[in-house]
């Protein structure tokens, strides 16, 4: 992008929007109003293309602007409270063989199911370590939080989804050799 290459423009905005706009979403709790802020966001980021690589950590600077944008906003319209955060829907896996195909699909909406019936501040940080790849540190950042209430919210997730995996597994009395679909299932959910 660097070089004016708009063709990897093209490759960065559909690799990073969604993850941006969850971000957007969680704090201005308006669909429209995320899409604005980060196609700024992306304006932004081509109109200084030249200096991207003097960035240390891209990932972590492209989530901090559109945390900043959020918050630049809701200052200026004196809009900073929180809302029910509604959750993006994690789209489902598919697979060859039908019978696992059907497995996976009913376990992938459960552990959606159980992802947002987290508390919202939970539920945004167990999908920006484990959808987005940050670490600890980096979310806690971006949330002006303690690192220790990261660790804690995430150990709070992982049980829930692993009492989710455990009734659904005793429920549909699901054979053994399919326990791991559920690892696959939960690898590719929070990857």
């Amino acid at each position: 992008m660097a070089d004016d290459d708009s063709a990897a423009f093209k490759r960065f905005f559909d690799l990073y929007y969604s993850r941006l706009y969850r971000l957007a979403f969680y704090y201005v709790k308006s669909d429209v109003l995320s899409e604005e802020l980060v196609s700024d966001v992306f304006m932004k980021i081509w109109n200084c293309r030249k200096r991207l690589p003097e960035i240390a950590q891209p990932d972590f600077y492209f989530f901090q602007s559109v945390k900043n944008q959020a918050i630049t906003y809701l200052t200026r319209e004196n809009k900073l409270n929180h809302t029910d955060y509604q959750p993006y829907k994690s789209s489902y896996i598919e697979y060859s063989q039908p019978e696992n195909l059907l497995i996976a699909r009913e376990l992938a909406a459960k552990i959606e199911e159980a992802i947002s019936q987290l508390p919202t501040k939970c539920e945004m940080i167990f999908r920006m370590v484990r959808e987005e790849g940050m670490r600890y540190q980096e979310v806690a950042q971006l949330l002006d939080i303690a690192p220790k209430t990261v660790e804690n919210q995430m150990r709070i997730a992982l049980h829930k989804l692993k009492v989710v995996l455990e009734e659904y597994q005793q429920a549909e009395a699901v054979p053994t050799y399919v326990s791991l679909w559920y690892i696959l299932v939960v690898l590719e959910l929070m990857n």
